[in-house]
């Protein structure tokens, strides 16, 4: 965010470059990532059969765009929910500046490696996105002991006011208003996994 500006800086080029994610990058890194999409997919999957949903669309590791004249600055949650069932089949990519393709409701983000950057430029992206409700799961942190800096679960939400707000930052659960259910850590390190849990 740039607050008064220079008029020189409302005229700068954005590099957009450090945020190119090109078609082998950022699809499910290791054997538990996978499991643990599998896992809250077949949470989000009961819970829609539970709540009567029909209109929606729960799937994984699939590209989302939104600056169209650069098509590779864009994110591959692990977990996404859309609010309308698409028309198949399913694009390779979704561009959110074509008729029909918006952002995901809820999007989980899994860290794999780089735990830093991903903590520092996961929210960015997502906020850019226009994705309403974000979590981050980071199984190395859930643990007695987390590693220094680290948290299990954090969740970010857009506010009334446009802003991205990170609104938990810990072991969990935490409270997701667009899956209408708790997010959960259960287990720690390599064992550790999220499901849902239902309100009351």
């Amino acid at each position: 965010v740039v607050r008064d500006p220079e008029p020189e800086e409302l005229r700068a080029t954005i590099d957009w470059s450090d945020w190119y994610l090109d078609d082998a990058d950022g699809i499910g890194a290791w054997g538990e990532h996978d499991e643990i999409s599998r896992l809250l997919l077949s949470s989000i999957a009961q819970l829609a059969r539970e709540r009567g949903w029909t209109d929606h669309h729960a799937g994984s590791d699939r590209f989302f765009a939104w600056v169209r004249e650069e098509p590779l600055v864009r994110v591959s949650p692990d977990v996404y929910l859309l609010d309308h069932r698409p028309t198949p089949p399913l694009p390779k990519q979704w561009q959110t500046w074509l008729p029909g393709h918006r952002p995901p409701r809820f999007a989980l983000e899994i860290v794999a490696t780089d735990w830093q950057k991903a903590y520092e430029e996961i929210p960015l992206k997502y906020c850019q996105l226009g994705c309403p409700e974000l979590a981050i799961f980071d199984p190395q942190a859930a643990a007695q002991r987390p590693p220094a800096g680290r948290v299990a679960l954090q969740a970010y939400r857009r506010d009334p006011d446009g802003a991205y707000v990170r609104v938990h930052a810990g072991a969990g659960p935490v409270w997701s208003p667009a899956l209408d259910s708790w997010l959960c850590v259960v287990g720690s390190g390599a064992e550790a996994r999220l499901r849902l849990a239902r309100p009351g």
